[in-house]
């Protein structure tokens, strides 16, 4: 199979300019002050001028644990007894901004009691009366247009039986919202948060009605992110599987929505959500959870699999699947990874350039890193990503991948609020009678170093086989160090050997590692793959220098087979 990368990047929106920026701190100045917020005139109304759905799964276990003041949001638990969450003090950004986005309405609407409808009916007085005016972070617009979908897809459970106090200062309080929102669409975050937005604002209008020409520019404002951030693979344009599916679960819910108050579906909406769905399917592994590339984590299996049910149409067994666009259903080529399968046996593999700006807050100096997993056990990570100053940079370091690192230098550069120059990556695929070769090669450290690193691969047949060898080749200067590194899944058991390791999944399956061309190592590691959680794990390290002529190192997995 001929070479297929690297595909042409999307010429990425400029970062806003300084009179861009000067505007914007100008607009949020207007928006705090004191008048602002009349101007967000509302009318009377007794209730919506059409229902919208929230097509996601509640669950009441979380809402009974709600209604007790235990608030589990975005990895955290804050015990609250008698209080509502807006009076504490939150342990992150995110659990304040998960609290005020409502998606949480769904869990008391499972639970299907009175008592859990006036605790949710609660919840929100109190947070109007926290919140009804413009706060910088809770009417942040991305975190708006989620509250304005959950609001108003369950407004129907909400006012059921209210009194007319609760129903008045509810239905305000959604319009006011939705008219500010549709002013600060275009001050959310770029990415998911600018979807986000236009959902939001989307769905309240057809259920509120009348909110004029600003709402209906935001069906064509919708389809441009979407050409800007979909790629024609389906993938997002952050290459993060996290945020693949955050934005499919947007999309999902806003055509839902859309069908149950009887407005037009945009068009573009349906191909675009199968298309992300038959990618967040090929970043799923065998366990029924995400990879961990460029700041995705697991995320919750259950989930993971309500999202591609339902963003999948009834009518797709009928016919064949979708493939993914690129050489072969197992390549993803304009996201950038190649997917490898044989027997239980899965590899998938970065083999494209870190995320454009202003894309890449979240992304990974990840380039030629792979996962592996066999069966539901997964072997072989990369560390996965944490927020915070402490773990920012180094999650999204080279050296948290299973990859080649050199000079303890990252193969892209990793700042605080981005990434610096990318590396240009070019890739082979080759497959014969179910075997599977894979060549690529990256010079993210010629410049630095003189040396470009270059990994081959091959998946046997059966599965029961991957082996590679990492060619770091060029004009280093003598004395140059490198370091291979296999980080391994917390519940695999790793014994070291002369010439490798021997290893055990979690189900008692046995495999051996084997290495040569450097000093074999077994090292502590850290595995940031479950939102929230930390968990000790290790790691396979191959050492060395490069000397001028170059170094290649071999390694293979073989399965060990049992007797009887």
């Amino acid at each position: 199979m001929p070479a297929h990368g690297p595909v042409p990047a999307k010429t990425p929106r400029a970062r806003p300019s300084i009179l861009t920026q000067l505007q914007n701190k100008l607009r949020e100045r207007i928006f705090a002050a004191s008048f602002y917020h009349r101007t967000l005139r509302a009318k009377a109304r007794d209730g919506l001028t059409a229902q919208p759905a929230d097509p996601w799964r509640g669950d009441a276990a979380l809402a009974n644990a709600l209604f007790q003041g235990r608030y589990r949001l975005a990895g955290s638990e804050v015990q609250l007894f008698n209080r509502p969450p807006w009076t504490a003090e939150a342990p992150s950004l995110a659990w304040q901004l998960e609290a005020s986005a409502f998606a949480w309405l769904r869990d008391f609407r499972a639970e299907g009691g009175e008592a859990a409808r006036g605790a949710a009916r609660e919840l929100i007085a109190t947070w109007i009366e926290t919140f009804g005016e413009w706060h910088p972070t809770i009417w942040r617009a991305d975190v708006l247009g989620r509250r304005l979908m959950a609001w108003a897809s369950h407004a129907d459970y909400l006012l059921a039986g209210a009194d007319a106090i609760f129903r008045r200062g509810f239905l305000i309080s959604l319009e006011r919202q939705a008219r500010h929102l549709l002013r600060a669409v275009s001050l959310a975050p770029e990415g998911a948060g600018r979807i986000a937005a236009l959902c939001g604002a989307m769905l309240a209008d057809a259920a509120l009605g009348g909110l004029g020409r600003r709402a209906r520019g935001a069906v064509a404002d919708l389809e441009a992110e979407l050409r800007e951030q979909i790629l024609p693979d389906g993938c997002h344009i952050t290459r993060n599987p996290s945020q693949q599916m955050l934005v499919l679960r947007d999309l999902v819910w806003l055509r839902a929505g859309l069908t149950a108050a009887r407005a037009p579906v945009p068009l573009a909406l349906h191909g675009t959500i199968e298309r992300m769905a038959t990618m967040l399917t090929f970043l799923r592994h065998g366990d029924g959870a995400l990879a961990l590339f460029h700041g995705g984590v697991e995320e919750d299996r259950a989930i993971v699999a309500e999202t591609i049910a339902l963003a999948t149409p009834a009518s797709r067994a009928e016919r064949t699947m979708p493939r993914i666009v690129g050489p072969s259903p197992d390549v993803a080529q304009y996201a950038g990874y190649e997917r490898l399968t044989a027997g239980t046996t899965l590899v998938l593999v970065d083999t494209g350039a870190p995320p454009p700006e202003p894309f890449a807050k979240l992304g990974h100096a990840s380039t030629l890193a792979f996962e592996l997993s066999v069966g539901r056990e997964r072997m072989v990570v990369n560390c996965g990503h944490r927020t915070g100053e402490r773990w920012n940079l180094a999650s999204r370091s080279t050296a948290a991948h299973s990859t080649a690192i050199v000079a303890d230098a990252n193969s892209t550069e990793v700042l605080p609020d981005g990434l610096g120059a990318r590396p240009v990556v070019t890739v082979r695929r080759q497959e014969d009678e179910g075997n599977i070769w894979l060549d690529a090669d990256h010079d993210g450290y010629a410049a630095p170093f003189g040396v470009r690193h270059r990994r081959r691969v091959y998946l046997s047949a059966v599965g029961d086989t991957f082996r590679g060898e990492d060619t770091l080749e060029g004009t280093a200067r003598d004395g140059t160090g490198f370091v291979v590194r296999f980080h391994l899944h917390p519940d695999v058991q790793a014994s070291l050997l002369a010439d490798g390791a021997l290893l055990r999944l979690a189900n008692g399956e046995g495999w051996r590692f084997r290495a040569g061309g450097a000093a074999i190592g077994l090292e502590e590691s850290i595995y940031l793959g479950q939102a929230g959680e930390l968990r000790r794990a290790e790691q396979i390290v191959l050492t060395g220098t490069v000397p001028p002529a170059g170094v290649v190192v071999k390694w293979a997995f073989g399965r060990i087979e049992t007797a009887g």
